[in-house]
């Protein structure tokens, strides 16, 4: 009874924290950016205690095969909670000339911890592969200690200072005739509570895990986690000897990620994106996405590709042809008009007598009063942009040439910045952004 409340109070708190949080993150309107994981692994268990085991023994010496299950919730990007059961047995064995002990202990194990992941952008990216984490917690550990004390037939295993088992006490007269080595069946049928006074049989622990991450989709990560777990008691192997018992935990599992809204979705939510389809600059009818003549003169008539209407087909649309209704055909001047055979001879001399120069013009040609004259006339241009529509102050950055005017190239500029996330602006500063421009 006391076991089944223990789990249903772990995973209580577990879902009690993770609900909090994404109602949290639901007030804010960001989504579950932080989504819920569940996750299974298998491994091993060894103990660390008054019984040392055989010479030359390693803590992975007396292993023994433990599962488990997990529930994890990031709360940030670098910070998580998690909550984990681990179910199966622990056993060591000493025999040697001076020792003989042994025990197995069924073991579940139930810890709530502090996640930390590394994957946060600022020391491992978040991208990677690989990703190392490391927890700290507060468990609950329960565990039934048994020792194999008998053989198959019954007969109690006396310990000899040569490190044989026999059927009598070595003190007994005659035992070295009379006694029989006996051989150990592994059975631990013998209940430690039964003849250790006052024996726990749970308590309280400190697990600390480190392990490492392997991301094999957004949703399936596979997981390698040692865990070392200080226990609060000194009853693990039913040996009251003085100094806390320890588990050394080694586990691999895999890990299922709930699908849920992601940073960068939630970076765009307040964004219209359909006003860029939408935009019309020259007012005409079409929108830019579709103009194939931009910056049409306002009421000039387009047709549905957004390029002013030719009627008579001459190449010179109508609003600038001064000869309407020209056959088609003809060949016409700049302004529509029929070219006659005296007009093209007359241009083809006058091309063949003028001799065109090209000259680069630059400031040296200019004296001092052009030049002032030029400066003025600057000013007074830019004196006038900056009454007639003010720069906000959260705008001043993205004015690259600080002439106190948004340019085209600078409104481009500041939303691919947005984009790569390389600026402080928001969706509604964006959409506030594109209207700014069209006033100014």
């Amino acid at each position: 009874m006391i076991k089944k409340y223990a789990l249903l109070s772990v995973i209580s708190a577990l879902f009690i924290v993770q609900s909090t949080f994404a109602q949290s993150e639901k007030e804010k309107g960001s989504g579950l950016k932080y989504i819920p994981s569940i996750g299974a692994n298998f491994g091993t268990m060894s103990y660390l205690g008054d019984i040392e085991g055989s010479n030359g023994s390693t803590v992975f010496t007396y292993w023994r095969p433990v599962y488990g299950v997990y529930l994890e919730k990031k709360i940030g990007s670098f910070i998580g909670i998690s909550a984990n059961g681990t179910f199966g047995k622990i056993s060591k064995s000493q025999l040697d000339d001076n020792v003989f002990s042994n025990f197995e202990s069924s073991i579940m194990h139930l810890d709530v911890n502090l996640l930390f992941d590394f994957d946060n952008g600022k020391i491992i990216h978040k991208e990677s592969v690989f990703s190392p984490f490391f927890s700290v917690g507060f468990g609950y550990l329960s565990f039934d200690p048994k020792s194999d004390l008998y053989d198959k037939n019954g007969k109690f295993y006396n310990h000899w200072s040569d490190g044989t088992l026999r059927d009598i006490p070595e003190l007994t007269p005659g035992a070295d005739t009379a006694s029989t080595i006996l051989t150990r069946d592994f059975t631990y049928e013998s209940n430690l509570k039964d003849s250790v006074s006052g024996l726990a049989t749970t308590t309280f622990t400190v697990p600390l895990r480190f392990g490492l991450k392997f991301k094999l989709s957004p949703n399936l990560h596979a997981r390698a986690t040692l865990a070392y777990i200080l226990a609060f008691s000194d009853d693990l192997d039913g040996i009251q000897a003085g100094g806390n018992d320890k588990l050394f935990q080694t586990s691999f599992g895999l890990q299922y990620n709930f699908a849920g809204k992601s940073e960068s979705t939630d970076k765009y939510k307040d964004f219209d994106f359909s006003i860029l389809d939408k935009e019309d600059s020259d007012e005409d009818g079409v929108a830019d996405i579709n103009d194939l003549c931009p910056l049409t003169p306002k009421g000039v008539s387009v047709d549905k590709t957004g390029c002013p209407i030719d009627t008579d087909e001459d190449g010179v649309p109508d609003y600038l042809d001064k000869e309407p209704n020209t056959p088609k055909g003809t060949l016409v001047n700049k302004d529509g008009i029929t070219l006659t055979d005296e007009m093209i001879a007359t241009q083809h001399a006058m091309k063949d007598s003028v001799e065109v120069v090209y000259k680069s013009f630059t400031a040296d040609d200019l004296n001092d009063e052009e030049m002032q004259e030029i400066q003025r006339m600057y000013e007074e241009s830019n004196n006038t942009k900056l009454t007639s529509s003010k720069l906000p102050s959260k705008f001043v950055p993205l004015d690259m040439d600080k002439d106190n005017y948004l340019s085209a190239k600078e409104i481009t500029n500041a939303i691919d910045q947005f984009f790569e996330g390389e600026n402080n602006l928001t969706a509604k500063d964006l959409n506030e952004l594109i209207d700014f421009y069209f006033e100014q």
